[in-house]
């Protein structure tokens, strides 16, 4: 039986996809904000922030969605995927009702290819940096 210590701890584990994908919305939430894109704290630096997914990354039809991630400080993470309800409210005022529920709907579609997604991926990297 695992503990929730090392449950954690297998979830931390990151693809590549999901390093880039994670750092382009952090980064969008330093640009956008200046920090957490829940409680505005100010943040000096993108890595001070976490990438939190409105659906969670098992759903790889989203996984990479930008609307389906926000960048935030770790305690409004905490906050959101410990309130379910919180969570959605969040999600559904940012991205608007009928927003939200396209991205449900895509939740819940199979079949993805990686392959374009990375190079996605990087381009959004580099047009974000310069």
């Amino acid at each position: 039986m695992f503990s929730i210590h090392n449950e954690v701890k297998m979830k931390i584990k990151l693809k590549p996809l999901d390093e880039l994908f994670s750092r382009i919305i952090r980064n969008r939430a330093i640009a956008n904000v200046g920090g957490c894109e829940r409680c505005w704290a100010w943040k000096a630096d993108y890595k001070q922030l976490q990438c939190a997914h409105m659906f969670t990354r098992k759903y790889h039809s989203v996984r990479w969605d930008e609307d389906n991630a926000v960048g935030v400080c770790a305690g409004c993470h905490f906050f959101l995927d410990s309130h379910p309800q919180e969570k959605i409210d969040f999600f559904k005022q940012r991205l608007g009702e009928e927003k939200f529920d396209l991205l449900q709907a895509r939740a819940n579609t199979k079949g993805i290819d990686k392959e374009l997604i990375k190079l996605y991926l990087q381009n959004r990297i580099k047009e974000r940096e310069k």
